[in-house]
């Protein structure tokens, strides 16, 4: 799994231990970063390459050069998006920090929410997966368990990860540690089968919780993402061969409904 570098730069340190928090309760793919003051920020872009970079307002020139010059002279972080944090949203503000070469920033207050999305937008995690994950209908995973197996509903995957949809069982524990997985494609693909992939748990989000054992809730509901570990060169085949397939029947169904929708202007229009 590849984890996103966060640089934190403020003076307070209450402050920076709030964005710290605020992120790691939001985002699982983080590692994350602390500067109090420019020069030590500017030291640290030099010395590693960040993903994103946070900042409170600096209301000096000279902490704005070492910031600003930093970036656009180290090559590893020339790309690196900075988010400025201010206290004001007036008009005045924000054409300052337009003028100042300022593309992102949040209004304090904020919430955890608003600087998860934030980073996100600036850094889309999705956009570092080396394959597309594809969404091919009536797959199934069977997650395997010392205690027996679990079928569980596949949204998408691809030759490096696998997102499953999970009702309520009460082996959920043992089932995120698993590590060995089969995937199987409907009839329409020949019924082929992904054998024993390994794998490692990513992420999983509860949707629904189980109160049915309160107050021990179990998860009723989840979306669990395994990172595929080891996969063999015929599984990378099928599973290459069977996106193909879906991603061409996505596409002539999209020229399909295009076409479609041309005549139905044309008709309307006669």
């Amino acid at each position: 799994m590849k984890l996103r570098k966060i640089l934190i730069i403020h003076g307070s340190r209450s402050v920076r231990r709030l964005l710290k928090t605020y992120i790691v309760s939001e985002l699982t793919d983080v590692l994350i970063f602390e500067a109090e003051t420019p020069e030590d920020g500017a030291q640290q872009l030099q010395d590693q390459k960040f993903e994103v970079v946070i900042c409170g307002k600096i209301s000096n020139e000279l902490g704005k050069t070492f910031i600003h010059k930093t970036i656009e002279e180290t090559g590893a972080n020339k790309d690196t998006p900075i988010i400025i944090l201010t206290s004001t949203c007036s008009v005045e503000n924000i054409d300052e920090l337009i003028k100042d070469g300022v593309k992102h920033y949040l209004v304090i207050p904020f919430s955890q929410f608003e600087l998860r999305d934030k980073i996100n937008e600036v850094c889309e995690p999705r956009s570092w997966r080396e394959h597309d994950r594809v969404s091919i209908p009536d797959t199934k995973a069977i997650i395997h368990m010392d205690n027996g197996d679990v079928e569980v509903d596949v949204i998408n995957l691809s030759e490096s990860g696998i997102l499953c949809d999970i009702e309520s069982t009460e082996q959920y524990g043992d089932l995120l540690n698993s590590a060995h997985i089969t995937v199987k494609f409907s009839a329409k693909y020949g019924g082929a089968m992904v054998k024993i992939l390994w794998c490692k748990l990513f992420r999983a989000i509860v949707l629904k919780w189980n109160e049915d054992y309160f107050p021990k809730c179990s998860p009723g509901h989840m979306r669990v993402v395994w990172q595929i570990i080891k996969i063999s060169d015929h599984d990378k085949k099928v599973i290459k061969g069977i996106s193909e397939k879906v991603n061409q029947n996505n596409l002539k169904e999209a020229n399909w409904l295009n076409q479609n929708e041309v005549d139905k202007v044309l008709d309307d229009n006669k």
